[in-house]
């Protein structure tokens, strides 16, 4: 059978010459504008089986159903922290405690990568003091537990129960680090069935009565997603502030958007701020790893990837489109609730400390970021 050969100035869509309009993300395709262009896309997805496993319920919902208001009003929640060398780890914690409703119901899973013991004895009593332990110490719940964390390949990682296992602590070398999505998949293996997920770093701040706000707002999500994610990237905070100190109230909340797509052909995720709060969470498209709050199914239907090592740049729209394509919607804060601190000058990366590992296994994850996004250059398609 003869091939039809179509001129490079075709139209993708529906076959016209002289196709003026060429697709801004591979430069190749060419449409005769943005009719044709969406009849592409539709046939696109059609072919390679984009849709959603899940749909969202809608709406037109006149509230979230009963069986979720107990768990997201009342659950327990557990909090994946991961800090390479990061001397801001014990302040953030002592602000994720301090401004909380109800520090009671919170619990961490934290990986350490660095030298040394992450908290010191005075950060281990304050925060035992914030999270009321003080009579608890007296009947012994205080003691420390031990476990191990089964790996793949039947390695076996040790994490330690600090103050009753209210914190749950792997530690490892600087050295032994691989980027935050292996050490955020290791966090999230210290979960222990708590019914609410909250993700952060381990350089934040936090408005007061976080907790509840975060809790009202992601039931008002649930009124209209069977799976809601409250997320967003956080205003900065300026290095040194205390664990208490006091955000401006007239700050408002971000708005995660696109950015640009770097030399590696990966989204960079940027946030706007608004002008003024929302009288309700809003639906957002990109997802942020720093604060991610949700019902902890989401660690069963969508766990961190353990083979994106040394990745940073794609983490975020990675776990965006595998969210989506689970039947996660996320939203937007309709009033900030956390504070980020964006510089990195005060402290070790591990992108510098290990270049030349970084380099390798980078973009190594890279292409496997692109083979899931369906992405990438020309040239990772040979």
């Amino acid at each position: 059978m003869a091939t039809t050969l179509l001129r490079a100035d075709s139209c993708g869509a529906c076959g016209s010459l002289g196709a003026e309009f060429c697709c801004s993300r591979c430069k190749a395709a060419r449409f005769c504008g943005p009719e044709c262009f969406r009849k592409a896309w539709k046939m696109h997805k059609a072919q390679c089986g984009i849709k959603r496993s899940v749909p969202t319920s809608g709406s037109s919902s006149p509230g979230p159903p009963a069986t979720l208001q107990s768990p997201i009003l009342e659950g327990r929640i557990f909090v994946s922290i991961v800090a390479y060398c990061d001397p801001e780890l014990p302040t953030t914690l002592r602000a994720l405690l301090s401004c909380a409703v109800q520090p009671q119901l919170l619990s961490v899973g934290l990986i350490w990568q660095g030298e040394g013991e992450p908290l010191r004895e005075s950060d281990l009593q304050h925060l035992s003091q914030l999270w009321g332990l003080d009579k608890a110490r007296a009947v012994g719940e205080n003691e420390n537990k031990r476990g191990k964390l089964s790996l793949p390949a039947g390695h076996d990682l040790q994490w330690e129960g600090l103050l009753g296992g209210r914190i749950r602590l792997v530690r490892m070398p600087a050295e032994d680090a691989r980027g935050p999505c292996w050490a955020r998949y290791l966090a999230q293996l210290l979960w222990q069935g708590e019914e609410l997920y909250l993700q952060i770093d381990s350089h934040m701040r936090f408005v007061p009565e976080w907790d509840r706000h975060a809790r009202e707002q992601l039931l008002s999500c649930a009124a209209r997603s069977a799976k809601p994610v409250l997320c967003s990237y956080g205003r900065g905070y300026p290095l040194g502030v205390p664990h208490d100190w006091m955000p401006p109230s007239e700050l408002t909340p971000c708005l995660n958007c696109a950015g640009f797509f770097d030399d590696n052909d990966v989204l960079n995720i940027r946030y706007r701020t608004l002008n003024q709060d929302w009288p309700q969470p809003q639906q957002s498209f990109f997802w942020s790893a720093h604060f991610s709050f949700s019902s902890s199914e989401i660690l069963r239907d969508v766990p961190y990837d353990p083979q994106l090592l040394m990745l940073f740049y794609g983490e975020e729209i990675l776990m965006t489109v595998r969210l989506f394509t689970h039947g996660w919607d996320l939203f937007s804060p309709s009033r900030g609730l956390v504070f980020h601190l964006w510089e990195r000058e005060y402290r070790r990366v591990y992108m510098l400390d290990m270049r030349k590992l970084y380099a390798e296994l980078a973009h190594a994850s890279r292409r496997r970021m692109h083979t899931l996004l369906n992405s990438g250059p020309a040239p990772f398609f040979e």
